[in-house]
């Protein structure tokens, strides 16, 4: 082998030294991310048990309240993000947890479709956050 072949294949190899670095990075991030969205889960799933534990009837809130009941959740939602040290808590989440318990009554009278979705609690969320 000669001198040139060898810096050609040296290069190569640096080349792709650095393209696994950034994969083992990318792929680390993922799987930092996946233990957090892990853990969230967990946490959620363990506020649902407890919830369905209780076996109370859903709290009902009237549309009247919804705008202060979204301000106070989200404090919550502060709250538990500062107490579980997670700079990003899924906030859909969050409010799987809010649907687990409580019922919020629609703006629009429509028959048969007296408390929003799921999906409307969500938006409502957003709106309040301000995303």
């Amino acid at each position: 082998m000669t001198k040139k072949l060898l810096e050609e294949r040296l290069e190569r190899t640096k080349q792709r030294y650095v393209r696994q670095q950034e994969r083992m990075e990318n792929l680390l991030c993922s799987m930092q991310n996946n233990a957090e969205n892990i853990r969230q889960i967990e946490y959620v799933l363990a506020m649902m048990e407890r919830v369905r534990k209780q076996r109370r009837r859903h709290r009902i809130v009237s549309r009247t309240e919804v705008k202060e009941f979204f301000m106070y959740a989200s404090r919550i939602y502060d709250r538990i993000q500062h107490r579980m040290h997670i700079q990003h808590l899924n906030y859909t989440y969050f409010c799987y947890v809010i649907c687990s318990r409580y019922l919020f009554e629609s703006c629009l009278h429509i028959p048969n479709r007296r408390f929003v979705s799921p999906a409307t609690v969500i938006s409502y969320f957003k709106k309040e956050r301000g995303r």
